[in-house]
Parts: structure tokens; C-alpha cells; sequence
């Protein structure tokens, strides 16, 4: 993963916001009870990655720029959206269902966070930039590894 590999979250904010959410979410496995299966790791990194594309779309959703668009464009930003809260829940069905609202909770925080702001401002203008396309080919690829993660994980 690069900067420059388009729809992916940059690396400097990557690892800097993985560290910490990896921490905060051990710290709510930890004080939520049992949780019914450990999250691997490809999952707890999945799980941050689809996090900062959803909150990317939530920055452009609430900005200027989303005023713009047309009717189409903004149609493909809410079924992106709904594509990654999917993409969640089946990660949430499989190892732990309180992920949906830890997902949600630190969604909301990203896109409320300076850095990821100056970052979506920079980038693609908020909006722009290719961004829809850029999301589309995460999402895609991001459903594909999943897709193959728990075909993999159903035959053991």
C-alpha cells in the first residue's frame, strides 16, 4: 500500500491511525465480554481500511463539494456506503456482532478527525479527484479478499 494506490487510505495516516485502532479495539473486545471468535489479523486490518473509506465518504457527503454533484454521483456515494457497512457486518456475523458499533463509532470519529479531513481536501477536493472510482475499486477489491478470507475460513 502506497500513497499513490489510488482509493486506499495514505500510509502515514494508515499507520499512525492503525496503531491506535488496535488499541482501542482490544481495549473494547476486552471490556465487551466474550467475544465468540478472536478477530484475525487480516480482518482487524480490513476492518480499519473499510473504516477510512467509509469515513472518506462520510467527509464528502457532508462537505461543499457534495452539493455539486450530480444525482448519479451521489447515488453511487450512499450505495458505496451501504456496500461497506455490508462488507462489516458480514466481518461482524462471523467473528464478533458488537464490530458493527465500534465500526460505526470510530466511522464517525475518522470523519470528524483534522488529518482525515486535510487529507480528503487534498487529495480529491473533498469529492473530486476520481474519488468515487477510487472507492469503487477498494470496495470491489476489499469484497473479493473477504469473499475469499471466509471461503477459506468456513473449510477449517
Amino acid at each position: 500500500m502506497t500513497n499513490d494506490d489510488p482509493g486506499v487510505p495514505s500510509m502515514r495516516f494508515f499507520n499512525a491511525g492503525y496503531k491506535y485502532f488496535i488499541v482501542f479495539l482490544a481495549a473494547m473486545i476486552g471490556g465487551a465480554g466474550t467475544v465468540a471468535e478472536p478477530l484475525p489479523d487480516p480482518m482487524v486490518s480490513n476492518l480499519f481500511a473499510l473504516t477510512d473509506v467509509a469515513a472518506s465518504l462520510r467527509i464528502c457527503a457532508k462537505s461543499r463539494a457534495y452539493q455539486a454533484l450530480t444525482d448519479s454521483d451521489k447515488t453511487a456515494i450512499h450505495r458505496l456506503t451501504r456496500n461497506i457497512d455490508d462488507l462489516v457486518t458480514s466481518i461482524a456475523e462471523t467473528f464478533d456482532p458488537s464490530l458493527v458499533d465500534f465500526y460505526k463509532a470510530q466511522r464517525a470519529e475518522l470523519a470528524e478527525s483534522p488529518p482525515k479531513v486535510h487529507e480528503m481536501e487534498q487529495k480529491y477536493g473533498f469529492c473530486g479527484n476520481g474519488m468515487i472510482a477510487d472507492i469503487r475499486r477498494y470496495v470491489y477489491a476489499s469484497k473479493k479478499t473477504l469473499d475469499a478470507f471466509f471461503k477459506a475460513y468456513n473449510r477449517r
